[in-house]
């Protein structure tokens, strides 16, 4: 079925702008931006994740600049290890959204527990982007590992081809048409 989209008359849905964005950024992450939605250790209960934004399913979450959000975390048990999971958890009906930063609780002793990923799109409802696990020995909180990717945005990635221009230009400048036929072989001119 063909579907209008940016025709006069068209209505560009949550879902729709959405797939636009999943497919211009090409994969889920945390922009830099802000405080990149850093995570601070509070008490051995408390997680504070710093303002930023991030983008799940082409659906797009921020901390609101200047303030953050605390995570609770169960307490942990004397002598027993536990790995939990900070997540941004998207959920769709179809009909409508959710977006949220929960905690997937791990299993004493058994590594990082598992979450949930699917395509929106092709009928998933459910989409986890992990952001932290937060490592507990005992009842203590010892660290928190990143386990989402930085996105770049597009002036990165043009001062990048930018600063490669500037140091390749004779392969460049001179066979670009080459150059472009590698990358994309079913380009057209």
């Amino acid at each position: 079925m063909l579907e209008a989209i940016t025709l006069d008359g068209s209505n560009v849905s949550a879902e729709i702008d959405a797939y636009l964005h999943h497919l211009t950024w090409g994969y889920d992450g945390v922009f830099k931006y802000g405080n990149n939605l850093d995570a601070e250790i509070v008490t051995n209960n408390l997680i504070k994740i710093k303002d930023g934004l991030l983008i799940n399913q082409g659906r797009f979450m921020r901390i609101v600049p200047g303030s953050y959000e605390e995570i609770a975390i169960e307490n942990g048990l004397t002598g027993v290890n536990r790995t939990d999971l900070i997540v941004a958890h998207f959920e769709t009906d179809g009909i409508t959204e959710t977006f949220d930063i929960r905690v997937i609780k791990g299993t004493n002793d058994a590594g990082e527990p598992e979450y949930t990923t699917g395509d929106t799109f092709t009928g998933a409802t459910v989409n986890e982007l992990p952001l932290y696990a937060v490592n507990i020995e005992g009842i203590n909180i010892t660290s928190i590992d990143k386990k989402f990717k930085y996105i770049q945005s597009q002036k990165e990635t043009n001062d990048a081809l930018i600063a490669l221009q500037e140091r390749m230009p004779f392969f460049l400048q001179n066979d670009a048409d080459s150059l472009l036929d590698d990358l994309n072989p079913n380009r057209e001119e």
